[in-house]
């Protein structure tokens, strides 16, 4: 093809409204509806050479409506929650809805993406299959070329999709936190609103001139509800007959032989099982909970079903039925939890008179939570004015506030109390400790913000207040209560726990690590929806929180980084069954066919560490695939690392190296005793670039992983605990070696911590120059608990043998002197008596 023909079919190329470019990617005019702004643009790498693409025919892009009428549809539903975003007020109905909207838009995104990137993977692999080489472009037939068009063109097009899903997702997540900043702002307009103070004089002739017009309202409906009630006297009687039959119910025999053997509790039980008195304190709960609330409940719908109670009455009734079972529950839940003149009955650690003082604070402070919200009901009712609205709530604040008051009052030490430091002590360990601080700061905050006009902050501080308290007590009855079933249930005795034995093999110890795991899971989810519990009252919604971190799990990005923490998990999964999956096939070969050649041992060793290593290798490089890693780039950086690692970092890569091996291969572990030189010691510690060592003397020694590998190490623990130990001794040649070996035996025989199999024995060793030299020989079990079998043997050897008169002969030395005769002589002359001496002596 000459030079003037190719530029005619470039300029060809560039000015018609061909779908491909000279890449082979589909134009955006070729494109479908509503694909046009999303048509992404191919890498370097995926792009075809042009020079490959000249011939390529022009291929419609392919179109797909189901896909696309998603898209659009879930467009329309964001641009309206948008819209709606805009306006000044919205209800919080609205705001949930639009919630809803964005949650659906958000999980189908996420399926039309899960269904569209596996066929995109498939038609990219074989649109590179198809690639032709440089010597073969000219020689690629018409059909492959036109096999290949397509293939590209509907490569771009599921790419257009993909691409808008991923838009759309990115504009879903907005709207959802664009709803969660909305709600949050409502929620602080709300709680910082400012209302008349109670301080200033004009409040209270306000409120004296609107009391009298309240009261009348008030009075009035009462008498419309008495006259339907006292006009349908059969259907009232029959509403409440209905309700206290149901209460009756609990008091059956039956019943009430439940009630008391769940919720009587003697004092006098000084211990008692975790399940009996945690289950005591939920069956308070239970009781004290459900009998006033399902009679209240029964009675509702039972009047409004009789037709004897009329709308604008009925929120006062439901406002009544909630307060009073919010009363009853917590009332109930302090009575349990703290359980008053029964310390051994008690869930948290107080002293008896706290207890017995917070409980009636708390009776009241659950009524008085009903009280409040039965005067909102009835004020919404009878369309109360501002300044009777601000008065109830301000009256019913301060009232919570001096009740919180008094409970920290209660709390707080006795400075006059002989027992001062026993009760600090108890107080100390005591988790309620941490919150009088706080608990002090949000009263005061409350009465002052009540006296300031800042009532609906007061009123929201101790309704949080009131509501924290619950929480923390229901997480402490919960959590015992769960972790007091597990234990239950997966105890030695437990169904479940022979279950687990007899059946699926487990053993104690398994058996007792997965009773942790699923009690842990268990406090984790408590703890979970107590924070939900706690939170739902500061503005943020639940679903708002899981759909922040369903994005998350799913991916969230960091600049130009996308991190997905799904993906991290699923190859965390792939690398941990690879690895399961390598050590089972090192198991068979090792176990069923290595024995069944004729390989020799090391031969045997070499292929299961090489498949360990090949195993390993494999699992890493899928689990790298699997997060979307490229090994290109992973090899690239390797070869960088290693211009670095050839000049400085060899003996840091080495140990690194030697580090992994040692816990790969394991000739060492952590517990084994070892020999390293002239030391002997305990690992203590593999760390990554040196290891551990306790010496006896206690000395820590660091030795570096390099030398472990390298070096020469004796392991008395490898592959088992069990070793041989040997004692020596030396007898005088006139002994009976029989008698020797005889007495050695049955010492080392004796002994209860000497194996008997192997069986000990008992040698002659040898014919020293001073003894005859005996070793005994004998295994223990375990060589790191055991080693001080050897010193025993040795203090009762040296009994039996001056017991039995055996002589353990010292070292004798034979003494050769020279000169003899010349020392004789000298010996001999001073010997001699002085002739001058004895003549002056006579």
């Amino acid at each position: 093809m000459n030079l003037s023909r190719l530029v005619v079919i470039a300029v060809l190329l560039l000015v018609s409204p061909s779908p491909f470019g000279l890449d082979g990617r589909v134009s955006p005019a070729a494109a479908a509806p509503g694909e046009s702004q999303a048509a992404p643009t191919t890498s370097a790498k995926e792009a075809v050479s042009p020079k490959r693409d000249e011939d390529l025919p022009t291929v419609p892009a392919p179109v797909f409506p189901d896909a696309q009428g998603k898209l659009n549809s879930w467009k329309e539903a964001l641009d309206t929650a948008e819209q709606a975003l805009r306006f000044r007020v919205i209800s919080e109905t609205t705001l949930d809805d639009l919630r809803d909207r964005a949650g659906l838009v958000q999980a189908g995104v996420r399926e039309l993406i899960g269904e569209m990137t596996p066929k995109l993977d498939e038609v990219t692999q074989r649109a590179a299959e198809l690639a032709p080489s440089a010597a073969d472009t000219a020689s690629q037939s018409d059909d492959i070329k036109l096999e290949r068009a397509k293939l590209l063109a509907e490569k771009v097009a599921q790419q257009g999709i993909v691409q808008q899903a991923r838009l759309l997702n990115v504009r879903a997540q907005q709207v959802s936190d664009a709803i969660s900043d909305r709600r949050r702002a409502i929620f602080t307009d709300s709680v910082t609103e400012r209302s008349p103070s109670v301080l200033n004089p004009s409040f209270w002739l306000d409120l004296a001139a609107t009391v009298p017009d309240s009261v009348s309202q008030l009075r009035e409906l009462v008498s419309r509800w008495v006259n339907s009630l006292a006009s349908q006297p059969l259907r009232a009687f029959s509403g409440v007959a209905i309700a206290a039959l149901v209460v009756l119910g609990f008091f059956l025999p039956p019943g009430r032989r439940w009630q008391s053997r769940w919720t009587s509790r003697d004092p006098q039980v000084a211990t008692l099982p975790e399940l009996r008195k945690a289950g005591s304190a939920a069956a308070i709960v239970f009781v004290g909970t459900v009998i006033p609330g399902v009679a209240l409940l029964v009675l509702y719908h039972a009047l409004i079903a009789l037709g004897v109670l009329p709308l604008d009455v009925a929120g006062i009734v439901r406002a009544l039925f909630v307060g009073t079972t919010f009363a009853a529950f917590f009332s109930s839940l302090a009575t349990a939890v703290l359980a008053p003149g029964r310390p051994s009955w008690r869930l948290i650690e107080i002293e008896d008179a706290v207890a017995e003082g917070v409980v009636p604070l708390a009776v009241l402070l659950g009524f008085a939570a009903a009280a409040g919200v039965l005067i909102d009901a009835t004020n919404r009712t009878i369309a109360a004015p501002t300044a009777l609205l601000t008065f109830s709530q301000a009256s019913i604040a301060l009232i919570k506030a001096f009740l919180f008051i008094a409970v920290l009052r209660a709390f707080a030490p006795a400075t006059t109390d002989e027992d001062e430091t026993a009760a600090a002590d108890l107080r100390g360990r005591s988790a309620w400790r941490l919150l009088i601080p706080l608990g002090w700061l949000a009263a005061v905050a409350t009465v002052l913000a009540a006296m300031s006009g800042y009532v609906a902050f007061a009123r929201f501080v101790t309704g949080e207040m009131t509501i924290i308290c619950a929480v923390l007590m229901s997480l402490i009855l919960l959590s015992q209560l769960s972790d007091a079933l597990v234990s239950a249930t997966f105890a030695f005795q437990g169904r479940t726990g022979r279950f687990l034995r007899q059946t699926a093999g487990l053993g104690n110890a398994a058996v007792r690590q997965i009773a942790t795991l699923i009690s842990g899971l268990l406090q984790l989810a408590l703890i979970g929806m107590a924070a939900f519990a706690v939170l739902a009252t500061w503005g943020i919604n639940s679903d708002d929180v899981l759909g922040s971190v369903s994005s998350a799990f799913f991916g969230f990005s960091i600049g130009q980084f996308t991190i997905s923490p799904s993906a991290i998990l699923g190859a965390i999964v792939v690398l941990i069954v690879g690895m399961a999956a390598t050590r089972a096939l090192q198991r068979w070969l090792d176990g069923r066919f290595l024995p069944e050649t004729n390989l020799d041992l090391g031969v045997r060793s070499s292929i299961r560490t090489g498949v360990g290593y090949l195993g390993i290798i494999l699992a890493v490089i899928v689990a790298l695939s699997y997060v979307g890693l490229n090994l290109q780039n992973i090899a690239i950086v390797a070869g960088a690392l290693s211009v670095g690692i050839g000049f400085g970092l060899q003996s840091i890569i080495n140990n690194f190296v030697s580090g992994l091996i040692l816990l790969v291969e394991r000739p060492i572990k952590v517990g084994d005793r070892i020999e390293v030189g002239a030391r002997m010691g305990v690992v203590k510690r593999i760390n990554v670039r040196a290891t551990e060592i306790a010496t006896y003397d206690n000395v820590s020694v660091i030795v570096p992983n390099a030398d472990l590998i390298s070096g020469q190490v004796v392991n008395w623990m490898h592959g088992s605990y069990s070793a041989r130990l040997s004692v020596m001794v030396g007898t005088a040649y006139d002994t009976d070696p029989d008698q020797v070996i005889a007495i050695l035996l049955d010492i080392v025989g004796q002994h209860e911590r000497a194996l008997k199999t192997p069986e000990p024995f008992a040698i002659l060793g040898n014919f020293g120059a001073d003894a005859l030299e005996f070793t005994v020989f004998f295994h223990v079990g375990n060589i790191s608990t055991d080693a001080g079998v050897a010193n025993d043997v040795r203090l009762e050897i040296l009994r039996r043998f001056r017991r039995e008169g055996i002589e353990i002969p010292l070292a004798q030395r034979d003494l050769r002197l020279r000169d003899l005769d010349r020392i004789e002589a000298i010996f001999h002359q001073a010997g001699k008596p002085d002739s001058k001496s004895e003549g002056a002596s006579g």
